[in-house]
């Protein structure tokens, strides 16, 4: 994740309640597909559900986008195998069909359908369709369908068509469209996938377009999503055992978080600018600001490169400056400075929620120990004329000012801000950094975990 300008730590403080819209006893479901269940929750949903999904399989407006699936990918499959096309994009939804399987969703989901208690039980506690909440329960399923099937569809126009992504210098399509080598990974997913893929009939209107999306991911070596799964039994196994019996009155903070920085040609490890952002934030932790060093960084820059940023900076921590591995966090997911809905802010404070639960006890963090003022949010580096342009961040005045005025974000100086976390999501259209830890669960032992 790369920040322009200077460098900047985040405090995070304590959420109140009002920002907290997952249930703390709920369990996220999981796969044999960590991809999936990172890009296209509401299909895990669905499939760990017999009734649901006996429900989708019989609808007849489902059934039909079904049966234009199949047809396509016969036809696609017997053309990439013949001759020099391989249509690949073919095996989108169109609109009309997203609109159609989205309101057959919808009435499947009201008071009373098969998908009802899907959404009751685990699509709103999840807290992954957070800005659908005030929806009703019809509403809140069509649109977290047609969001999702938009966003798998992009991965088509990017993955296969070689559309430009809103990042072409980290998140472009590596691969020749037109070139024989790409056409025969493309077929060997497909064979694969009519191998492992249940017969026509059985399969779910989603499931042949879905697979082979996120095999688009695959090809492209795009699966960054799901490289450090499960995110709390691996890197951040330390870390999650500390915060079940943690003293959390003793710190004004939750986090200090660290953004990482990308490398420049030549450079490897580690790159100068994240070790000066791990050296402001040991002495904030050595200063009892806060228990834990959150590091969040992927792999960002270059484009390819073999070095997560998160990782790089937990390394140099614990490695050089002795800090115990139960004090870092990891979130090696994060790609963008800007992120989110409304609001500018380092990706991590989606993660954070993992740490505001103690496991299986529900126990709310305290308050922070000072008061927090709310003041015009001013988040160094997006005073560049970059971020000008960027979508829905644009600054309330000139450039150089500071931007969009926020209850949120208070600047200390001029390498530390207060945060706390704002209750939105992010969106499905960035299949590296998905929105599944807007608010994930408390952390928890693997052994808990419910598979399909």
């Amino acid at each position: 994740m790369r920040i322009i300008g200077r460098a900047i730590l985040a405090l995070a403080l304590a959420f109140g309640p009002a920002a907290l819209a997952q249930s703390p006893a709920y369990r996220l479901v999981h796969s044999d597909t960590p991809l999936r269940d990172r890009d296209a929750y509401l299909f895990t949903l669905i499939d760990r559900s017999p009734k649901a999904r006996a429900a989708v399989l019989v609808d007849p407006d489902l059934a039909a986008v079904a049966a234009r699936i199949a047809a396509t990918r016969t036809a696609v499959w017997t053309l990439c195998r013949g001759t020099q096309t391989c249509p690949i994009g073919d095996l989108r939804l169109s609109d009309a069909e997203i609109d159609q399987a989205g309101r057959a969703l919808a009435k499947l989901a009201a008071p009373g359908g098969a998908l009802n208690p899907m959404v009751t039980h685990d699509m709103r506690p999840s807290g992954l369709y957070q800005k659908y909440q005030g929806l009703t329960d019809a509403e809140l399923m069509r649109s977290a369908f047609v969001e999702t099937a938009r966003g798998i569809n992009r991965l088509y126009r990017v993955y296969a068509l070689g559309e430009k992504p809103r990042y072409p210098a980290i998140d472009a399509m590596g691969r020749d469209p037109k070139d024989a080598h790409f056409r025969a990974l493309v077929m060997g997913a497909l064979d694969v996938e009519a191998d492992t893929l249940p017969e026509d009939a059985d399969q779910p209107f989603y499931a042949a377009w879905l697979a082979t999306g996120l095999d688009l991911l695959v090809i492209d070596q795009r699966d960054n999503a799901a490289r450090f799964e499960p995110w709390d039994a691996a890197e951040n196994a330390a870390a999650a055992g500390r915060a079940r019996t943690l003293k959390w009155a003793r710190f004004p903070y939750t986090a200090i978080i660290v953004p990482g920085e990308g490398l420049e040609a030549g450079e490897t490890g580690l790159s100068p600018a994240g070790l000066f952002r791990v050296r402001l934030a040991l002495k904030r932790w050595r200063e009892k600001k806060a228990p834990y060093l959150l590091v969040s960084g992927g792999y960002v820059h270059p484009d390819r490169t073999p070095y997560a940023e998160a990782i790089e900076m937990k390394r140099a921590l614990v490695r050089d400056f002795g800090v115990p591995e139960a004090a870092v966090i990891v979130d090696p997911y994060a790609r963008h400075t800007t992120t989110g809905d409304h609001q500018p802010r380092p990706e991590p404070l989606h993660r954070l929620r993992r740490v505001h639960e103690a496991q299986h006890r529900g126990a709310r963090l305290p308050a922070p120990h000072r008061p927090e003022t709310p003041v015009a949010e001013r988040y160094r580096g997006q005073d560049q004329p970059v971020f000008a342009a960027r979508g829905p961040y644009r600054p309330t005045g000139s450039v150089g000012t500071d931007i969009q005025p926020s209850p949120w974000v208070v600047s200390l100086t001029s390498t530390r801000l207060n945060f706390r976390r704002r209750p939105c999501t992010l969106s499905p259209a960035q299949p590296s950094s998905p929105p599944h830890w807007f608010s994930p669960p408390p952390w928890r032992a693997p052994s808990r975990r419910r598979r399909i």
